[in-house]
């Protein structure tokens, strides 16, 4: 999905801290290990507002560590990221000073400390231990005690015994179960669940309170624990050149653990910690997609020897799925307005073999699309990304109420301009990764009822974790 809208700075939680005079920084010269490339990344991230990937990618040039270390790097910043209002609430459970007196690069270190400590597989003691010598090595010994006494209060506060039920003293782990606590750590969800889940699943109160507002509490909890899950890897297998079967073999072979999809041309794989080291990535055997996304080209469901329009193309997932499905016997013309973005895309055109899409740079206002008529169009609005926050750790802090009317303009615009391009006849996709009625059936149901002649067919709401990411698509036609 191209996200299209992007803050500088942090999200509205938790409020940045302004370092004080007396505040020491860390200076990172150099990485001794992951968890210390995971501290450089998340202190990185709190003053640029950098997405992880990018810092991490960056950084590489910085150190030796081995993928091994890289990895561990970054499933805990992104950890971190993904559960911080929790580390957090946890965090200030066991403190007996304001949050504001504890340094901002000791608070990064705690964090890192705390989620290993509750969500990692790592014994307790190692965790905790791992942490205060990272705080050693780094050559602030002063804060070795402090850190020692919070992260092992907050190892006693669990438990061994599980539930399936939301409490106050209920931590979610994975999968539908919570972790009891010794304690009552968080609101009780049967007087506040707006505050409960923002708390307890890590969710902006913007969010919480969206969700808790209108979801029934079963859906709600399982989009809670889907927005804080590790995402799944999908590969898509490109019909044109190969087999489902061939590339579960050849995976399989690696040593890699694939089960099949929910798409007929998918498969899951286990975590790999480098994707291109696997085999058929050079070939063009496959390319990553979640399954959500895979439906919004089914539901075009382009024909050979059409004249289809992506609108906003970048990083190319969908723009490629439309050549495999028509046979590459389309000309898709793939727009975006980000040179960097669009490079992204000839890459995975040119790794997928696929000659009947044409990577296109075009201004912001739309000025310069190739005109039409075209015979379907694919838009792919950028968005706020609430259905796909566990893939995005970063998203849910950028997520503003205030920032809403901005992108459902755009988001109209983009529409009214697809609609222009339409031949009579023609179809269109309309397609979100959000699930905020505003950005998906509201909108659908404005424009539907502003354009003469534009006619709904057909529109899907998917929640999050029902069965994957959380999405919206809208099949229009131009009557």
């Amino acid at each position: 999905m191209n996200t299209g809208h992007r803050r500088s700075g942090r999200g509205s939680w938790p409020a940045k801290q302004q370092r004080s005079t007396e505040a020491e920084t860390v200076s990172f010269d150099s990485f001794e290990s992951g968890r210390m490339l995971a501290w450089y990344a998340l202190q990185q991230y709190d003053d640029t507002g950098r997405f992880l990937s990018e810092i991490l990618s960056d950084a590489d040039s910085l150190h030796a560590l081995s993928s091994q270390d890289r990895g561990l790097a970054v499933d805990v910043a992104s950890g971190v990221v993904r559960r911080r209002r929790t580390l957090d609430t946890i965090i200030e459970s066991q403190l007996s000073r304001p949050r504001s007196n504890v340094e901002p690069d000791l608070w990064r270190l705690l964090q890192l400390g705390a989620y290993q400590v509750l969500f990692s597989r790592a014994p307790d003691h190692a965790a905790v231990d791992t942490t205060v010598e990272l705080a050693r090595t780094a050559g602030y010994s002063r804060w070795c005690g402090f850190a020692n006494g919070v992260l092992r209060n907050i190892a006693r506060l669990l438990t061994g015994e599980t539930t399936h039920e939301p409490a106050a003293d209920a931590l979610p782990y994975q999968a539908g179960e919570f972790r009891k606590l010794t304690t009552e750590v968080f609101s009780d969800p049967l007087t506040d669940m707006t505050e409960y889940v923002g708390a307890a699943f890590s969710l902006p109160r913007a969010i919480a309170r969206r969700w808790a507002g209108r979801l029934s509490a079963f859906d709600l909890i399982k989009a809670c624990f889907h927005s804080m899950s590790v995402p799944q890897t999908i590969l898509r297998v490109n019909r044109l050149v190969t087999t489902v079967d061939q590339v579960q073999t050849a995976l399989q072979e690696h040593g890699v653990e694939v089960t099949p999809g929910l798409n007929d041309w998918s498969l899951k794989i286990s975590h790999a910690s480098r994707l291109s080291n696997l085999p058929g990535y050079e070939e063009g055997w496959w390319t990553v997609q979640d399954e959500s996304a895979m439906q919004v080209s089914e539901l075009l469901w382009p024909k050979p020897g059409e004249r289809i329009l992506d609108l906003c193309a970048a990083p190319g997932g969908k723009s490629t799925h439309l050549a495999e499905l028509s046979g590459d016997q389309a000309t898709i013309i793939a727009c975006d307005v980000s040179e960097q973005r669009l490079e992204r895309v000839f890459e995975s055109v040119n790794r997928l073999n696929l000659k009947s899409v044409q990577p296109t740079l075009i201004q912001r206002d739309g000025s310069d699309i190739p005109p039409g008529p075209y015979d379907a169009v694919l838009v792919d609005v950028p968005c706020s990304n609430t259905g796909v926050l566990c893939r995005r750790p970063e998203a849910r802090w950028r997520f503003l109420d205030s920032d809403m009317e901005e992108l459902l303009q755009l988001q109209a615009r983009l529409l009214l301009t697809a609609f222009e391009l339409l031949r009579p006849g023609g179809r269109m996709v309309y397609s979100t990764c959000s699930i905020e009625p505003e950005e998906t059936t509201q909108l659908v149901e404005s424009i539907t009822e502003l354009v003469p002649g534009l006619k709904l067919l057909k529109q899907q709401l998917q929640l999050p974790a029902q069965p994957s990411d959380g999405a919206f698509r809208a099949l229009l036609v131009r009557q």
